[in-house]
């Protein structure tokens, strides 16, 4: 839905607007979830064919299942969709190998692990997604790659069809006005928000202590115990301590590159030197090589943080916001000085929405702790200190400065041309999308199912 339930309050009364894109590409992870959540659906049959791509009932039922576990109700209509969803994605794989498109194993694992990410996000942490699918996180991604992969395909196709798509202040205006006023959705409350983020650093003497714990079991490990035993007591990786220390099946671009640079530079039975990440300080064994992937034990332990270097934290950012609300330094430069989350201080400390690339969030949005801390404040006002306990587990101090705050309206050109500008770009992509599945059925092989009549799709897949 071009207009997101999400970000726009609409009555059910106007949910006949047309803002269905005519194929949802997210689709795809749809499938991609139910294919890895359980073992495949056992439906004999093939319910189409594109090319040489085909689409299996079962690969139909997938889907289904997940769109009923999200409580809609399955029809004939739906299964439709499902299946003209599928063999477009099958048409567009079709074009990427007329065309030579093609993405790289880096390109996909990365978009893996990023995924990955996303799921740990969600359910709370590793051991509750491995938990959740019943399998290990490199099974998992393994199961995750083919279908990556071709998501990867099919953007690039779709961006090959409509990268030259352009949209002029006029047809927005059009755009806009193809809708009665009547009909336009209510916008709600929406924040831009900045963080300054301290992390304390350790101090040498808790590195040095780190560093010559590592050392003691490695000196224990060359006398004959076991690492796998060592790290289960001693690791403090969530992903691994209980398994030993072990991770399997690891292929270049899984993990971050130091640890990846110790882990392929190791022979069979070899127990690496202390190394440095941005997760702490491990040692390493390499179990066993097989061609480009290998199998590892690693031990991991982080400094500890004591409450002398928290409050330090705490007084570093108590000084940064005087000197902002002094007008000796601006927030935005104070982010890039100080702040220590990657992801934002190079921006001047804006927030990204994970849901629409952009730095509007509407308050259910945001990090419970957020909400809270900007809730009530006025435009440009900016927080004391605030401790955070991270996901990860680190302890540390962040401060918050509103930047701007929109009230819940009825959209509009003024407070939201940006928002119908690419809306419009899009329907003007879909579009250009609708032209081109036209020509490309004409081009291209195609079989569905006698079940299937001519006048359930939207377009001719069956060549009546």
């Amino acid at each position: 839905m071009l207009f997101s339930q999400n970000y726009w309050k609409m009555p059910k009364n106007q949910m006949n607007l047309r803002f269905i894109k005519p194929f949802k590409l997210t689709s795809i992870f749809v499938f991609l979830f139910t294919s890895i959540l359980s073992a495949q659906v056992v439906i004999d049959g093939i319910a189409g064919i594109v090319g040489n791509n085909i689409v299996l009932n079962s690969d139909i039922e997938q889907q289904l299942l997940q769109y009923q576990a999200q409580g809609l109700e399955i029809d004939s209509a739906l299964r439709v969709q499902v299946l003209e969803d599928l063999l477009f994605q099958k048409l567009m794989l079709h074009q990427a190998l007329l065309d030579s498109v093609v993405v790289t194993e880096n390109e996909v694992l990365n978009e893996v692990d990023s995924r990955i990410d996303n799921f740990i996000a969600q359910l709370g942490g590793e051991d509750q997604l491995e938990s959740y699918f019943d399998k290990k996180i490199y099974e998992i991604k393994e199961e995750m790659f083919e279908p990556i992969e071709s998501s990867l395909l099919i953007q690039r196709v779709r961006y090959g069809i409509t990268s030259s798509v352009t949209i002029t202040p006029s047809e927005i205006r059009s755009f806009f006005g193809t809708f009665s006023s009547d009909s336009l959705p209510i916008v709600n409350e929406e924040v831009e928000v900045a963080q300054i983020l301290k992390l304390p650093p350790a101090s040498s003497a808790a590195v040095s202590e780190t560093k010559k714990k590592l050392e003691k079991l490695k000196s224990r490990i060359a006398k004959g115990e076991s690492f796998g035993t060592l790290a289960i007591l001693y690791s403090e990786d969530p992903g691994s301590s209980r398994n030993g220390g072990l991770y399997t099946s690891i292929k270049r671009g899984m993990f971050v590159k130091e640890f990846e640079a110790v882990m392929f530079s190791l022979e069979v039975g070899e127990v690496s030197d202390v190394f440095k990440t941005e997760y702490g300080y491990h040692i390493m064994v390499l179990e066993e090589r097989r061609e480009d992937e290998v199998d590892v034990r690693h031990l991991l332990m982080s400094p500890k943080i004591s409450p002398l270097d928290l409050n330090n934290a705490k007084d570093l950012l108590q000084d940064v916001r005087d000197s902002i609300l002094n007008g000796d330094l601006l927030f935005t430069k104070a982010a890039l000085r100080y702040s220590d989350d990657k992801s934002t201080k190079f921006n001047g400390g804006k927030l990204i929405n994970p849901s629409t690339g952009d730095t509007k969030f509407e308050l259910a949005q945001l990090e419970q702790g957020i909400n809270v801390a900007i809730e009530n404040l006025n435009v440009n006002e900016i927080t004391d200190p605030l401790f955070v306990k991270m996901d990860d587990g680190k302890e540390a101090y962040r401060m918050f400065v509103l930047l701007n705050r929109k009230q819940q309206h009825q959209v509009n050109l003024v407070d939201d041309y940006k928002r119908i500008r690419d809306l419009a770009l899009e329907s003007k992509k879909d579009k250009s999308i609708e032209e081109w599945i036209s020509k490309s059925l004409e081009q291209t092989y195609v079989s569905v199912h006698k079940s299937y009549q001519s006048d359930m799709f939207q377009y001719n897949w069956l060549k009546k």
